[in-house]
């Protein structure tokens, strides 16, 4: 199975699910294009299957410990942004060098003292978490049981865009690029998958960030009944496909698959032969790929 660290898997959904990106200690070089499409891939075709997978969990919690895990996520939300706010202060404070042509700022042993105080805090709290994991174990195990195709493959193209960016992964590090990807990964670790926020919304402030093909594309109405109403903006001449995904991110057929010049499209499509439940359409188009969730009634 492919696997995911908690820490990897904190870092992909950002702030779309429950947490953002831990602040490295030093200032960080904009994305590379390698990381940019493994993000891209992570939300758009990863995470829309183990969010559907978390929320059918949502309904076999109890009350409790559904107000429990919105307490944790709570917390750790808001020790990220007193992380931000201390790593902002240390960047102000502190002259940053130049290391190997990179800025980099040197903090302090105070300033090192602080931070190593929050993630003793937040360990803390995932430890609390671990309870609640074991409790659902089994269910969760059954959840990620019945995606297991897709995790495969999810890590047949995560291996295929790693091979397309090879000066993007040092020479002397070959196994550590690879471990962070694939064998380590743990979409359904118990304490993580919990953490999920089932409500969040699909995609995450970092998506703007991404070559998708944009912020325009939308479902209406949703839910839906028998008819929807998928709007979409193509910014780069050239083959446009919309395919019609299930809730496991498998394709079940193709909506449009044809050229298409700059601008915005709009597509009647008939899905009252779908059962009720969650649904996706993928548009791939020449400046990236986007998917946009909708409910069937």
């Amino acid at each position: 199975m492919n696997t995911f660290s908690l820490r990897s898997l904190l870092v992909a959904l950002a702030v779309l699910l429950l947490t953002t990106a831990s602040f490295a200690q030093n200032r960080r070089p904009a994305k590379s294009p390698a990381r940019q499409e493994m993000h891209a891939y992570l939300q758009q075709t990863v995470m829309p299957v183990v969010r559907q997978q978390r929320q059918k969990l949502e309904t076999q919690l109890s009350a409790t410990d559904k107000t429990q895990l919105t307490a944790y996520r709570g917390q750790l939300q808001a020790m990220r942004k007193q992380d931000k706010q201390l790593r902002r202060s240390f960047r102000a404070a502190n002259q940053p060098q130049q290391v190997q042509g990179q800025a980099k700022v040197t903090l302090t042993d105070a300033q090192k003292e602080q931070l190593k105080a929050l993630r003793t805090q937040r360990r803390a709290i995932l430890e609390q978490v671990k309870p609640l994991a074991q409790k659902y174990q089994a269910a969760i195990s059954q959840l990620a049981a019945e995606v297991q195709p897709q995790q495969v493959q999810w890590q047949t193209d995560m291996q295929a865009i790693r091979a397309k960016y090879p000066a993007a992964t040092p020479e002397n590090a070959p196994a550590k690029a690879g471990r962070k990807h694939s064998g380590q990964r743990r979409y359904f670790q118990p304490v993580s998958f919990l953490l999920l926020n089932p409500n969040a919304p699909t995609h995450s402030r970092h998506d703007k960030q991404q070559p998708a093909v944009g912020d325009e594309a939308s479902v209406y109405p949703n839910p839906v009944a028998a008819t929807s109403q998928l709007t979409y903006e193509v910014k780069k001449a050239g083959p446009v496909t919309v395919e019609l995904l299930d809730g496991r991110g498998s394709a079940l057929r193709t909506v449009v698959n044809q050229k298409q010049n700059k601008g915005t499209y709009s597509q009647a499509v008939q899905v009252d032969d779908l059962a009720r439940g969650t649904y996706f359409f993928k548009i791939t188009t020449r400046s990236g790929v986007e998917t946009k969730r909708f409910v069937k009634q």
